[in-house]
């Protein structure tokens, strides 16, 4: 494949990668003088109308959008019984790469990138176009740290009826990444995106994936009722703000999500930039203070003053100095107080005050706490008093005060009890019916003629088997109605075997219904005697016939003696005159009657001579004679 040159301009140089469907490759335009990257439909697939239509979908649903984080498409083509995407080469790595080198990203670089992803995303909806399989694999860096989303393969428009479920049970997109409505079947709108976004943001933060397990299945369960762990929980560098901004985006409900890829990096912008203002200032370090003792001579001394007044001078002296080490002690003792108030002050620990969310929407009670610095924890319950989605308890009573950080769990509302949904593909539809009787849900039956599913069994079902429905529910099912009825002009079966009956009846999808013997005279036992679809009339497949078969006597039988002269050959001599000549001929007689039709005299006779023969025939028969496969004699006899 390498050096090849697609439609005389593209040329292949190396190869980048595979994937399922695809090899991707490096390329030259030789005609612009610039690298490309040329993505090819596996040679398995190229027969394959879904894949190619998934293929092309890939060119089609790009090449309408221009945006610098979104890989451009440039051309599309078959050649060769090859199907191929000329795209815009990006030199770098893809995100899945750089975070498998680098780990947990910078909070800035994260940012940076998300919000690149984001504003990728965010034109494509604008274009009526959901990518659905938003993830790091899909995301490529260029060196110049520009991120560009790439790989539509699977993205579909907006005003498509956009359900995961098919026929194959494939899930569409990938399973670390995909949203819960994705893993349910239901709709998919550009909400199903952004929460892929935040998941690719998790990643990011963390340096893991929010939820793992040992098989595809329960990871996607995980999506729809797994517990997410915070990413501050996870990694304590990141902000509470910016966990926010990943937890809004990955609910469950998207209703509750950002309105749009634009709100979603908004959020992101906002959160990040009151994270920078929040930062503490690192106070400056003082310079020690350095306090200098004189020092006193301890011994005493006898002072001998010259006359009283030096004496009350030295009194005077004494009191003075007894006053002022007084108040410096009283200051000194200040100080120290106050010191210590505030050392209390400043070490006391912050507290925040709960509030009261019992009652609130799930989104304003974990609205309310963010904004008091507690973090929300949600449990979902069943109730069968509160209305699905409000906050039914709160783990810490309203008015406490606690620390800011602090976790607070809250209950909400599942709504009345879920009933799990059976798996009803395969069973017969009696059974299908019964099972979501017993189980207090509603059914709808739909059917559709099926050339490999038996009449009567269900092919498909919605929702899908262990989706959660509330009581009283309606179940779609699809019914086979087996093979599509074919029209064809019914053939006469009286005078054959039963078997030979059976055999036609078989072929043609008819169904035998009744065999009913009779005694028959006319016809031989084992022989059809009537039947109940009249020869030439129009019959379809499934239709019911009877048959009456003879349990005899039979006819019995008859003798008709055919006479026939063969005619004298002659031939003319040298004089012309004729003269008689032994000319041979073949002669066959033939009878059809109720045994059908048979030949019963074969010989070779010469002209002239007479053909005799007792001819034995049952009921009505018609006899005829052929002379050199010449019919010369035909008789119909009773």
């Amino acid at each position: 494949m390498i050096g090849k040159l697609f439609n005389q301009r593209y040329q292949i140089i190396e190869k980048l990668g595979a994937g399922g469907t695809a090899i991707v490759y490096r390329g030259q335009d030789t005609l612009l003088n610039r690298a490309v990257t040329i993505k090819i439909l596996r040679e398995e697939y190229a027969g394959n109308n879904d894949f190619v239509r998934r293929f092309r979908h890939e060119a089609q649903a790009v090449a309408s959008l221009s945006h610098p984080n979104i890989v451009a498409v440039y051309d599309v083509g078959f050649e060769e019984n090859m199907h191929y995407i000329v795209m815009e080469f990006v030199e770098g790595e893809s995100l899945k790469e750089y975070i498998k080198r680098k780990g947990v990203l910078k909070l800035s670089e994260a940012c940076n990138i998300i919000t690149q992803i984001l504003a990728g995303v965010q034109h494509a909806h604008e274009h009526g176009i959901i990518h659905r399989d938003i993830k790091p694999h899909n995301i490529l860096l260029g060196k110049d740290g520009r991120a560009k989303v790439t790989d539509f393969g699977i993205a579909v428009g907006m005003s498509d009826v956009t359900l995961t479920y098919n026929t194959s049970s494939r899930i569409m997109g990938s399973v670390h990444y995909i949203s819960p409505e994705q893993v349910q079947g239901t709709a998919v709108t550009e909400k199903s995106d952004i929460y892929s976004a935040g998941v690719v943001f998790y990643e990011m933060l963390t340096g893991r994936l929010p939820f793992v397990g040992e098989t595809p299945i329960s990871i996607a369960m995980q999506h729809v009722q797994g517990e997410l762990i915070l990413p501050h929980q996870v990694n304590p560098d990141v902000p509470m703000g910016i966990s926010y901004v990943v937890m809004r985006a990955m609910r469950k409900n998207p209703e509750t999500r950002y309105a749009s890829a634009s709100e979603m990096a908004e959020a992101v912008r906002a959160a990040y930039q009151g994270s920078m203002d929040g930062v503490p200032v690192e106070a400056p370090t003082d310079e020690p203070v350095v306090v200098s003792q004189r020092k006193r001579q301890q011994k005493k001394e006898e002072h001998n003053y010259p006359d009283e007044e030096a004496k009350r001078s030295a009194r005077r002296f004494t009191a003075g100095r007894v006053v002022l080490f007084a108040l410096a002690a009283v200051l000194v003792v200040g100080i120290v107080w106050m010191a210590g108030r505030l050392f209390d002050a400043l070490n006391r620990e912050e507290t925040v005050t709960v509030p009261y969310v019992v009652g609130m929407t799930q989104e304003q009670a974990e609205t309310a706490l963010i904004d008091r610095q507690l973090v929300p924890v949600v449990v979902e319950k069943n109730s069968t008093t509160v209305a699905s989605g409000l906050v039914i308890t709160q783990s810490v009573a309203a008015e406490q005060e606690v620390s800011p950080g602090r976790e607070i769990e809250i209950t909400v509302s599942l709504g009345e009890p879920l009933i799990d949904v059976p798996s009803l593909v395969g069973s017969s539809q009696r059974i299908a019916e019964m099972t979501l009787t017993n189980l207090g849900l509603l059914y709808v039956v739909n059917t559709e003629y099926n050339e490999e599913i038996p009449e009567g069994q269900v092919i498909m079902q919605s929702p899908d088997e262990n989706a959660q429905v509330a009581a009283g529910s309606t179940v779609t099912l699809l019914v086979s109605l087996g093979k599509e009825p074919v029209k064809f002009s019914m053939q006469p079966l009286v005078g054959k075997t039963l078997e030979e009956a059976q055999a036609y009846i078989e072929e043609n999808g008819l169904v035998l219904t009744i065999v009913t013997p009779t005694a028959s005279y006319e016809y031989e036992e084992n022989v059809v005697v009537t039947q109940s679809l009249a020869p030439g009339t129009e019959v379809e497949t499934g239709d019911e016939i009877e048959l009456t078969v003879s349990e005899g006597p039979g006819p019995t039988a008859k003798t008709y003696i055919m006479e026939y002269d063969l005619p004298q050959d002659y031939e003319e001599d040298e004089d012309g005159d004729e003269r008689p000549v032994e000319i041979e001929h073949s002669v066959v007689i033939t009878v059809e009657d109720v045994k059908g039709l048979r030949e019963v005299f074969n010989q070779v006779l010469a002209g002239g001579s007479l053909v005799t023969h007792a001819v034995e025939y049952y009921n009505e028969a018609v006899i005829t004679l052929l002379v050199d496969g010449v019919v010369v004699d035909s008789v119909e006899v009773d």
